[in-house]
C-alpha cells in the first residue's frame, strides 16, 4: 500500500479528494492530509511519501516551494498539481519539477481517477526499472566479489591472467589509482567479521570505494584506494566488538595484476599480532621486508614429538613442546620461526597421525583443523594452548588403538583355541589363562568381541559341529552328542532344540546324506 498525500489550505477541497481517492482506492492508498506546504513537508520528512497532490497557491509556503525543498532533502515523490488557473506559465513550472500530473479546480472525480492511474503506472515502471538496476548492481557487485576471492589464490607469476580478470570484474577501475589490500581478525568476537562487513556495506553505500570477501581461513580480507579505510575501520571495530581486533595491511600498490602478492603481504603483517603485547586494536603495516625473513626449526626434534604419541610419555611429551615454543631473537620477533614451526607440526605429527591412524572424534578434528591455520588465533599463548591439548588427546587415541589391537589379538587367539578345543570339558577359566588375561577382564573383552558370553559361544560351536555330523556322518546321536563336548544326550537334544527349535533326529531326518537306521536312530534318540 502506498502512501498519499493530500496539501491545500481550503479545508472542504482536503475533505472532499481523500473521501474520493478512499471510496475507490481504499486497499491502494493511506491517505493523508495537511492544510499547508510547511506541515506537508514535516510529514514527508518523517514518513515516505509516494504520491503527492498540492495545491499551488498556499500561504506561507507554495508548491513548488513545497515540491522543491521536498527535493533537496532528498524526498522525490510523485506529484499532481492543483490549480484553479488554467496558466501556461504554472504548467512550464510544473514541468520544471518533474510534475506527473496538472488538475484544474474544481476537481472531476473521473480526471482524479484517471490521473491517480496514470501515476501508479508511472510509479510501477520505475520500480521495475530500480530493481532492474539493482538487480544489474547486485550481480556486478557479486561478480567483482568472486573474482577478487579467486584472485587472493591465484598464481601471483601469472600477472597477464589476473590482470584480464581484474579488468573484466571492474577491479582496476574501483582500485584506481593505488589500493592497499587488509586483513581483518577478530580473534575476541565471534561475530565480529559479520560486525565489519556490516560497516563496510555501509560505507560503500556511502560512496566509498572498496571490495571484499572472506578468504579459506574465515578471515575478513578488503581492498580500497582509500587510505584512512584500514584505521577507520579498526577503530570502529574497537567500539563494538570484544577485544583484540587486528588489521594486517599490506603497502600501497598501483597494478591490480599483483593483489595476490598484496594479500599475501597483509596476511604476513597479520601474524605479528601472535607475538605482540595484548592490545584492544591495532594495524599492523607490512615493511618491504615483509616475509623475507628464513627461519629453522629443529626438525629431529619435531620428529621425536611424532614417535612420543602413545607411548605414554606424555611429560616428556610436553617439555619437548615447550622447548619447541622458545621464540629465537629475530628481526620480527620470531613470527618466520612460529610460521616454520606450524607448517613442521601440521606436516610431521598431526597430518601424519591421521593418515596412518584414521580420523578421531568431532572434538578433535575440529581442534585439529583450528591448529591447523595461525590465522585463528589472537596469540601465540593460545595456539601453543591448542597444541599441547592436542597432542595430548592424539597420544591418548594412539594409545587406545594400539591396546585395541592387542586386544583383538587376544580375543582371536581365544576363539581359535575354542574352536581347536571344544570337544574338551572346556571352560573360561582355561581359555583365560590360554591368553593370559585375567578372569573377569577376559569375560568382558570376550563379550564385547563375539557379541556374546563364553558360555553361549562355546554351545554354538558345538552344535554347528554336530550340525555338520549329522548330516555327514551315520554316527548315533548320543555319540554325535559326546563327540562334541556334552557329557549327556538330554541335555544335548536340549540345547540343539534351543538353537535350531527341532530335535537333533528331526535335523538329521530332513538334512542327512546318510539313511538312518530308523530303529537305531530312534532307540538313540531316546538315550
Amino acid at each position: 500500500m502506498r502512501t498519499l498525500l493530500i496539501v491545500d489550505d481550503e479545508r472542504n477541497i482536503r475533505l472532499g479528494l481523500k473521501a474520493m481517492i478512499d471510496r475507490e482506492c481504499a486497499d491502494r492508498y493511506e491517505t493523508l492530509t495537511a492544510e499547508s506546504g510547511r506541515e506537508a513537508l514535516d510529514i514527508i520528512r518523517s514518513r515516505k511519501t509516494d504520491i503527492l497532490i498540492t495545491d499551488i497557491r498556499m500561504p506561507e509556503m507554495d508548491g513548488f516551494a513545497l515540491i522543491r525543498e521536498a527535493a533537496e532533502a532528498g524526498h522525490r515523490p510523485a506529484v499532481i498539481i492543483l490549480s484553479g488557473y488554467d496558466d501556461f506559465a504554472y504548467a512550464r513550472e510544473a514541468i520544471q519539477y518533474g510534475v506527473k500530473e496538472y488538475l484544474l479546480k474544481p476537481i472531476v472525480r473521473e480526471e482524479l481517477y484517471r490521473a491517480l492511474d496514470r501515476v501508479e503506472e508511472a510509479l510501477h515502471r520505475a520500480e521495475q526499472t530500480e530493481e532492474l538496476r539493482q538487480q544489474a548492481e547486485r550481480y556486478r557487485t557479486d561478480m567483482a566479489a568472486s573474482v577478487f576471492a579467486y584472485l587472493l589464490v591465484g598464481d601471483p607469476a601469472d600477472e597477464a591472467v589476473v590482470m584480464q580478470r581484474a579488468e573484466a570484474a571492474g577491479l582496476t577501475e574501483l582500485l584506481a589509482p593505488d589500493y592497499a589490500v587488509g586483513v581483518i581478525k577478530t580473534a575476541g568476537d565471534p561475530l565480529g567479521r559479520a560486525k565489519a562487513e556490516d560497516w563496510l556495506k555501509q560505507r560503500a553505500a556511502e560512496g566509498m570505494r572498496a571490495i571484499w570477501t572472506v578468504d579459506r581461513d574465515g578471515l575478513l580480507v578488503f581492498a580500497s584506494p582509500d587510505p584512512g579505510l584500514a584505521e577507520m575501520l579498526a577503530g570502529e571495530l574497537a567500539r563494538i566488538c570484544e577485544p583484540p581486533v587486528y588489521v594486517g595491511l599490506s603497502e600501497r600498490e598501483d597494478s591490480a595484476a599483483r593483489l595476490p602478492e598484496r594479500y599475501r603481504q597483509a596476511k604476513r603483517a597479520l601474524k605479528r599480532s601472535l607475538v605482540m603485547p595484548p592490545v584492544r586494536s591495532a594495524v599492523l603495516t607490512a615493511s618491504p621486508a615483509c616475509g623475507a625473513i628464513a627461519a629453522d626449526v629443529p626438525m629431529d626434534e619435531v620428529r621425536k614429538l611424532a614417535n612420543m604419541l602413545g607411548t605414554g610419555r606424555d611429560q616428556e611429551m610436553a617439555a619437548l613442546a615447550g622447548r619447541l615454543f622458545e621464540l629465537p631473537e629475530s628481526p620480527d620477533g620470531g613470527v618466520a620461526y612460529i610460521e616454520a614451526l606450524s607448517r613442521a607440526l601440521n606436516e610431521q605429527v598431526f597430518d601424519q597421525v591421521f593418515r596412518t591412524f584414521g580420523e578421531e572424534s568431532v572434538e578433535v578434528l575440529k581442534l585439529h583443523r583450528r591448529v591447523g591455520s595461525l590465522d585463528h588465533y589472537a596469540s601465540l599463548a593460545d595456539y601453543r594452548r591448542d597444541v599441547e591439548e592436542l597432542l595430548l588427546l592424539l597420544s591418548d587415541y594412539i594409545r587406545s588403538l594400539r591396546s585395541a589391537h592387542a586386544e583383538h589379538k587376544e580375543m582371536r587367539a581365544a576363539v581359535a583355541y575354542i574352536r581347536e578345543n571344544y570337544w574338551k570339558d572346556l571352560n573360561m577359566a582355561m581359555a583365560a589363562n590360554h591368553v593370559s588375561l585375567n578372569y573377569a577382564y577376559f569375560g568382558q573383552l570376550f563379550k564385547e568381541y563375539t557379541g556374546e558370553s563364553f558360555v553361549s559361544y562355546l554351545r554354538r560351536v558345538r552344535i554347528e559341529k554336530a550340525k555338520e555330523l549329522l548330516v555327514h556322518t551315520d554316527a548315533k546321536v548320543y555319540e554325535i552328542a559326546e563327540r562334541v563336548g556334552f557329557d549327556n544326550v538330554k541335555h544335548f537334544n536340549r540345547v540343539f532344540k534351543e538353537h535350531e527349535g527341532i530335535t537333533a533326529l528331526e535335523y538329521r531326518q530332513r538334512h542327512a546324506v546318510f539313511a538312518p537306521d530308523a530303529a537305531g536312530e530312534g532307540s538313540a534318540g531316546r538315550m
